[in-house]
């Protein structure tokens, strides 16, 4: 989807953006963030921008505060003589965030604590649980086409301040304002999880129940696989898509546009429910699917070449039984189909691989990539082949573990037929890559 395309579908909807340590540590990385929040308001998008604490502020919480981390929440238990430091600490990065804007031309307020009304959770001293958020006072912000500045903390009902931590905050917003996406920027692109092939791959899609899930697995050493400080973003993220929040992502600091988006897919995205759908096509797909291939032949090489070899209607007619779709809302945006190779005993190859215009650079390809060597594998193949002379093609498979193949009979015998439709000048970029399943 263009950036135009998105800005209009989303103009007048609400994001929530959650930024701490380094986002608010460094003025240069804070600046990049502010100028991604301007593109979206200037777009007609209404941005609320949650704030928390630097990882150095919360090492003197711990050395001279004592401070400490629940072994249950992961929540940072505040003692009460550390609060008036807390509400310094406040109040100096809100008013750098301010200036910030203001040196950035990015209308904001910068509302006060008891914007956030909050008590004590039990077991927590002075860190507290969100009761109430004046959502009128936010909205009447967000009407004014500014950005809404709100940092950790909150009051009890005596107007005592709270610790309240910006990203449980963030989700409680995120839900009171019914937003369409709640952003939570990390150091990371994102969540990963121990991968077979490689030891750490990243989540790109997940659903409530997929998350569930994943707090209770643990890796070969019997340590569960999400733990430290992804585990408040994901606890955070499970109430808020079960609040109604459409998408959350999470995403590194410098990453906020190229996120939300949706052009080059680099967090990972969580849905209450499950949006994409992987399976084998069917008679009723074959005008969908020839649109696909169809369109993907504007992509060539610089001789011209279509970089995905063309097929007929009846060619691809031929392919159904073994061509895999991706349907993402009840619409297919992705394609491929696998065929035995001659000579090779368990072995498929990938081709016809297409992406839809709308959704080039997204996640999407990787996705697609990964269920159809799942499947292949679990049907007994023991490795799935594929050509391309796309360099993003390349990159993609390399991230998903294919590896170019010395020459053998059955790989020259692949490539030589896969590179006559290739100008000779060209061939040499033809590159064949194995994926062992």
């Amino acid at each position: 989807m263009t950036s135009s395309l998105y800005y209009s579908r989303f103009q007048g909807d609400t994001f929530v953006i959650q930024a701490e340590a380094e986002a608010v540590e460094n003025a240069q990385t804070t600046l990049a963030i502010l100028r991604g929040i301007d593109d979206l308001r200037r777009h007609g998008i209404r941005v609320v921008l949650v704030f928390g604490k630097g990882a150095r502020f919360e090492e003197e919480l711990r050395a001279d505060f004592r401070a400490r981390t629940h072994a249950e929440t992961n929540r940072l238990v505040i003692p009460e003589h550390a609060l008036p430091r807390i509400q310094q600490e406040r109040s100096r990065i809100g008013d750098t965030v301010d200036d910030l804007c203001r040196s950035v031309g990015l209308p904001c307020t910068l509302l006060a604590p008891a914007v956030v009304r909050s008590e004590r959770r039990i077991a927590h001293e002075s860190t507290g649980i969100v009761t109430g958020i004046d959502a009128d006072a936010i909205r009447s912000i967000l009407d004014q086409q500014q950005l809404a500045i709100v940092g950790f903390g909150g009051q009890d009902v005596r107007g005592h301040f709270l610790h309240v931590p910006s990203v449980s905050l963030a989700a409680d917003l995120a839900v009171e304002l019914q937003a369409q996406k709640l952003m939570f920027l990390t150091h990371l692109d994102g969540v990963f999880v121990p991968d077979q092939k490689k030891g750490q791959r990243r989540l790109s899609f997940a659903d409530l129940e997929g998350l569930l899930c994943l707090l209770q697995r643990r890796d070969a050493h019997g340590s569960f696989i999400l733990s430290g400080i992804v585990l408040p973003k994901i606890h955070a993220s499970i109430r808020a898509v079960a609040g109604g929040v459409s998408q959350v992502h999470i995403v590194s600091y410098s990453r906020l546009l190229d996120e939300i988006l949706t052009r080059t897919g680099v967090g990972t995205m969580i849905e209450r429910q499950q949006s994409h759908h992987v399976d084998y096509a069917r008679a009723d797909d074959l005008d969908q699917i020839e649109r696909l291939h169809t369109e993907a032949q504007r992509y060539t090489t610089e001789r011209g070449t279509p970089l995905v070899k063309p097929v007929d209607r009846s060619g691809l007619e031929r392919l159904l039984p073994q061509t895999l779709l991706l349907e993402h809302r009840g619409v297919i945006v992705g394609k491929l189909h696998a065929t035995d190779v001659p000579g090779a005993s368990g072995t498929v190859l990938i081709g016809g691989y297409v992406i839809g215009e709308n959704h080039q650079d997204s996640q999407h390809g990787q996705l697609l990539l990964g269920e159809a060597l799942s499947r292949f594998r679990q049907q007994g193949c023991t490795a799935a082949a594929a050509i391309t002379a796309s360099d993003r093609s390349k990159r993609l498979f390399e991230r998903n573990g294919g590896t170019p193949e010395p020459a053998g009979p059955w790989q020259t015998n692949l490539m030589e037929t896969a590179v006559q439709r290739y100008h000779p000048d060209e061939r040499g970029d033809v590159q064949l890559f194995v994926f062992q399943l």
